[in-house]
């Protein structure tokens, strides 16, 4: 038999990458809105300044620490808070790392921030993914759960779900090992012996059940696609005033444009010289073409093919919330963020009207 160590991911993994998802963007979000209102106060004297990436390093050491020392479920869960808010704390001051002037209001640093962002996000969407349904991870997972046992916490419905694995573990292996654990497992499961208690919800899924509820009573399938169209309608109309006004400046008065670059470069402080100003063309034009496609959105949705406007919508929404915010940060710094922000979820609610009026149309 082959001797192996290959890594399982947790049954939990996307539960802790989330917390720590949020923790770290909210951590960034905090500092930079306390540090702007407090005027940017810094802790030490004439010779000391202990800037928030200690504080950030210290976090993630504790994180580290409590994952080592603890086996506990709720202290992953601590463990996933500390190292979100000690990675944003740390990140934020990267202006400082990649400067020799340790300039924290470094243009570039915002932009990096946010890409640190993403791809923390994109890890959580990759192991969200993930189904690995061989036997050895689904004993790692059942042995991880049985926790339950421990604190004398486990309800019916998690019995039921462990003794489906089980079963599924003894079906599947060919490790007579395996399947004799998994066994004497399920045997104890149905014993007498084990504490059982009442299914009690959790308040993620009391909120959850709540936002559903309110969701089926107060959005319908209609109210959804009129406003929809409206958003696509509103976008679209911007994109079209603006190739016109790029359409004029580029066949009319040459001076036009040329105003018009100027007027940018004295709105726009970190428009510095050619380079910089060819990747804010760059990013004009990736505007343009995320207004085009939610242009095409918008007819598609006038002739009822909602799934073809729905799957325009959030190509447009990812090209924004990759490229074009990536490139915004830059210019903008944090005042897009908010935008950012009502961005993503505006990618959800494409993304939750597929899943509730168009899958369940198909189905």
């Amino acid at each position: 038999m082959k001797f192996t160590r290959k890594p399982v991911i947790s049954a939990s993994a996307t539960r802790y990458l989330l917390i720590m998802v949020i923790s770290f963007a909210t951590s960034v979000v905090a500092t930079r809105l306390y540090l702007e209102a407090t005027g940017y106060p810094q802790i030490g004297n004439a010779t000391f300044h202990f800037a928030h990436a200690l504080w950030g390093g210290l976090l993630q050491l504790i994180a580290a620490l409590l994952l080592l020392v603890f086996v506990n479920q709720w202290i992953f869960s601590l463990s996933a808070v500390l190292a979100g808010v000690g990675i944003g704390l740390f990140v934020d001051e990267v202006g400082k790392f990649i400067t020799q002037q340790n300039d924290y209001f470094f243009p570039l640093a915002a932009p990096i921030i946010y890409i640190v962002f993403l791809l923390t996000l994109l890890i959580y969407l990759i192991v969200k993914r993930q189904s690995s349904t061989n036997a050895r991870a689904d004993m790692y997972r059942i042995l991880h759960e049985l926790e339950e046992v421990l604190e004398a916490d486990l309800s019916f419905s998690e019995r039921a779900e462990l003794l489906d694995r089980l079963s599924r573990v003894q079906k599947q292996t060919e490790r007579q090992d395996l399947a004799a654990l998994a066994e004497h497992i399920s045997a104890f499961l149905k014993s007498d012996a084990i504490k059982i208690v009442q299914n009690q919800s959790s308040v993620r899924e009391r909120l959850f059940s709540q936002f559903i509820r309110l969701e089926n009573r107060f959005v319908s399938h209609k109210l959804a696609r009129r406003v929809l169209v409206l958003i696509y309608f509103v976008s679209s109309f911007i994109t079209v005033a603006n190739l016109l006004l790029l359409a004029a400046g580029l066949s009319g008065d040459q001076n036009f444009l040329s105003d018009l670059l100027k007027i940018f470069i004295m709105q726009e402080s970190n428009i510095s010289g050619a380079i910089s100003l060819n990747w804010y063309w760059i990013m004009i034009i990736l505007n343009l073409i995320a207004g085009i496609l939610l242009l095409m959105g918008l007819v598609a949705f006038l002739r009822t093919k909602d799934n073809t406007a729905i799957t325009l919508g959030i190509i447009a929404l990812i090209i924004t919330l990759t490229f074009i915010n990536t490139l915004s940060f830059y210019f903008h710094q944090f005042s897009i963020l908010l935008n950012s922000i009502v961005t993503f979820f505006a990618l959800l609610a494409l993304q939750r009207y597929r899943d509730r009026f168009l899958h369940e149309n198909a189905s």
